[in-house]
């Protein structure tokens, strides 16, 4: 452990993880305190209290990215390190298990890690999803012809497999009388208009719209680009955030893993399995259900039907600045004009930084966030910036002038803030985004001036 050497962003990262990791079982042995304890002290990696308060702050998902910039060697040695923790207690369980999973696949075979938030997802852990963007894909008919076999694969790993068509071939059995009944006694105030909606998606639902209408546009799992893959829960995770001095808020987050399948689909699911079979060290339950021709409200059957009937409909926002130093600072108003703003809850740092991002993404590339500033000129700009963004500070509630306005945590915690506003359907306008061009690198957002307003003179 002495030898890996880490900055302080993935410090923290560890930490979340660590922490995450600890937490899994909802058991807190005394040997893991112990181990923790070694992890965080000065033999160790040296991670300090306030890291530990940062790694609440920063979801799962950030921390992988976090960890991807490590070197082999690096990457190998932090997985090496929650082997150990898993085990220090002398078992390996299947919630601490597909955490090592996880991150041994998004470090080391470059799979994605998702985290968003908890509220509306309703999808159990431990579920492994096919998912793409197309329908009637080759990947598609390999897991068609061979699901009995993949969901009993699965099983016996602790894993309930899903496939889009075989959820959807259950309600299309139904008799549509008797699921219609189902659906208004489920929601007895909605219209019979909603009713046939929700039976109509229930009936027609495939996996491509499975992953636009509901993954990305209701929970918010970015899946647009992906192809044929295996979406994986992982668990969740608590973020705790201060918002107000003295206060502060705990948000859930839901993890995701998504590993690519793009050649023989059961030769790679089986090693999946196998790969993360051989992390544990205790029995695990094979639950299943028989197959029925009644409404079963379980299982991933309710996560589907949660999705279509409760997500929240989707409006297009505005995102709105008050510079008058009244409450709220930044808020999102509808366009329609129709239901209330939407406060976003930024203290004033996080409030003048993410001002500065969105207005320098009108005229420019962003926000400049470069390490070095090499030429006078160069560093006249860092200065003019910084003095645009203690103004704007100043004028929201800050106290004292900063000396830098780059902070990477806020970002994130920006990011969070932001994106767990899924009712609005323009949501990706406003979550800032790092770009990096050789030397180059800014935070900047996709809104254009229409989409932004301003409450008090710029």
């Amino acid at each position: 452990m002495n030898k890996l050497i880490l900055d302080q962003t993935q410090k923290v990262a560890v930490a979340r993880i660590v922490s995450d990791l600890i937490e899994s079982d909802f058991i807190v042995e005394e040997r893991e305190m112990s181990f923790f304890e070694d992890i965080i002290s000065k033999d160790g990696l040296r991670i300090s209290k306030n890291m530990l308060v940062e790694a609440k702050k920063m979801d799962f998902a950030e921390a992988v990215v976090s960890l991807k910039e490590l070197n082999q060697e690096q990457r190998k040695e932090v997985i090496a390190i929650l082997k150990d923790l898993a085990l220090s207690d002398g078992t390996c369980v299947p919630s601490e298990a597909i955490l090592i999973f996880a991150l041994e696949q998004a470090l080391e075979n470059d799979a994605c890690v998702y985290s968003v938030p908890a509220k509306d997802v309703g999808i159990d852990n431990m579920t492994a999803i096919y998912i793409e963007n197309e329908d009637d894909t080759k990947i598609a008919k390999a897991i068609e012809s061979n699901y009995r076999t993949i969901s009993n694969d699965f099983a016996m790993a602790g894993f309930k497999f899903v496939h889009i068509p075989f959820v959807v071939n259950d309600y299309k059995k139904m008799n549509p009388e008797y699921l219609k009944k189902v659906v208004l006694y489920m929601l007895p105030a909605i219209s019979q208009e909603k009713v046939d909606s929700i039976c109509l998606d229930l009936q027609n639902m495939t996996t491509s719209i499975f992953c636009s209408n509901l993954l990305y546009n209701k929970i918010g799992i970015q899946l647009s680009d992906c192809g044929p893959s295996l979406l994986i829960k992982i668990g969740e995770s608590a973020l705790i955030g201060e918002y107000e001095k003295g206060d502060s808020e705990r948000t859930y987050y839901a993890n995701f893993l998504r590993i690519g399948l793009i050649g023989n689909v059961m030769k790679e699911m089986r090693f999946l399995i196998d790969s993360y079979h051989g992390m544990i060290n205790c029995p695990i339950a094979v639950n299943s259900l028989p197959e029925s021709h009644k409404f079963t409200y379980l299982g991933f059957h309710r996560s589907l039907f949660d999705l279509i009937a409760y997500g929240k409909e989707q409006k297009e926002y505005v995102l709105c600045f008050n510079l008058t130093g009244s409450l709220p600072r930044v808020f999102f108003e509808p366009v329609d004009g129709c239901d209330e703003p939407i406060s976003i809850k930024l203290t004033p740092q996080e409030t003048a930084l993410y001002y500065m991002i969105v207005t320098e993404s009108f005229d420019g590339d962003g926000l400049d966030w470069r390490e070095v500033f090499e030429t006078e000129e160069d560093k006249q700009q860092k200065r003019n910036l910084l003095e645009a963004y203690n103004n704007i500070y100043e004028r929201v509630g800050g106290r004292d002038k900063k000396v830098e306005y780059k902070d990477k945590t806020q970002v994130c915690l920006i990011k969070k803030k932001i994106s767990v506003n899924q009712c609005v359907a323009n949501i990706g306008l406003f979550i800032p985004d790092n770009y990096k061009e050789g030397k180059q690198s800014f935070y900047r957002v996709s809104a254009s001036r229409k989409n932004v307003k301003f409450k008090g003179k710029q």
